[in-house]
């Protein structure tokens, strides 16, 4: 049966409402259209950083994928789609009341912000369904990005635990346009079909969005910090953790320099706050 994209608008950012198993049968359409698939991960941060950069913006606007990666964004398209009275006095206060207890269900209860989006989808995770993937279909992985050696660190892991799963290539690199005509010269060396890039947000989107088509990947993913995961070099939320939507929460306190940019995620409550009481 055949997918049309399902989107939701998040202050102009559409986002992707499939979940991860659609995903994939989306993305298999594309590749048999002969379209490449370039698809982003869309945690908070990036979204509020799109909100205020319009090269960002832009970018989100035409990827074939943007998936909700962080409860955060779960959040802001749950609390879209609520209705609210008309009247401007009862608007503002059942919107408020509506605010409170949207954002108690965060931690209280996650499972009341999975609809419209149905779940997150982290690179982290979504490179695993991607390389399964790959290893189907006779499909062949490239990993551009990271630390010296962690990327073969990471593609080891991969092949590991994906029987048949085939590895193009590895290389460093980086986004800078110096590094451009090698990286594109190994590309078209090596011949990948999935690429899977690690430069970080959002600087592997928007090499992404300006190179994808030159190396002849089917399909192109940022996947942010998932290379260090798969290389042991940092540790992932345990899953039940990550399953209640509270891995941000388990990395500020593995990590309390985060809380910066946690700050994030309360600009973007007011700025989608604001928007819901006038629209």
């Amino acid at each position: 049966m055949k997918l049309n994209r399902k989107k939701i608008n998040i202050l102009g950012v559409p986002i992707d409402s499939f979940d991860r198993g659609e995903s994939i049968r989306f993305i298999d359409q594309k590749i048999s259209a002969k379209k490449p698939v370039f698809i982003t991960t869309v945690n908070v941060e990036f979204l509020f950083r799109a909100l205020n950069d319009d090269s960002v913006f832009q970018m989100l606007k035409n990827s074939s994928l943007n998936f909700a990666d962080g409860i955060g964004v779960l959040w802001a398209a749950k609390f879209l789609s609520i209705n609210l009275p008309k009247d401007k006095f009862w608007r503002h206060i059942i919107g408020s009341f509506k605010l409170f207890g949207s954002l108690m269900s965060i931690v209280l209860y996650p499972k009341y912000l999975k609809k419209p989006i149905p779940e997150r989808i982290s690179g982290s995770d979504f490179v695993w369904d991607l390389s399964r993937y790959a290893a189907k279909n006779d499909l062949r992985i490239f990993l551009l990005g990271g630390d010296p050696t962690v990327p073969e660190q990471a593609a080891l892991k991969l092949q590991t635990d994906i029987y048949n799963l085939k590895v193009a290539g590895t290389f460093e690199g980086s986004p800078k346009p110096q590094d451009e005509i090698k990286i594109l010269e190994l590309m078209k060396k090596d011949k990948p079909d999935i690429l899977f890039v690690a430069y970080g947000v959002p600087a592997e989107e928007l090499w992404l969005e300006k190179n994808l088509a030159k190396t002849g990947a089917k399909i192109g993913i940022g996947v942010g910090g998932t290379f260090d995961f798969l290389a042991g070099r940092r540790k992932r939320a345990p899953k039940f953790v990550r399953t209640i939507g509270l891995e941000w929460l388990w990395r500020l306190i593995l990590e309390p320099r985060r809380y910066r940019r946690q700050t994030a995620l309360s600009k973007l409550v007011w700025r989608v706050f604001k928007y819901k009481l006038v629209n």
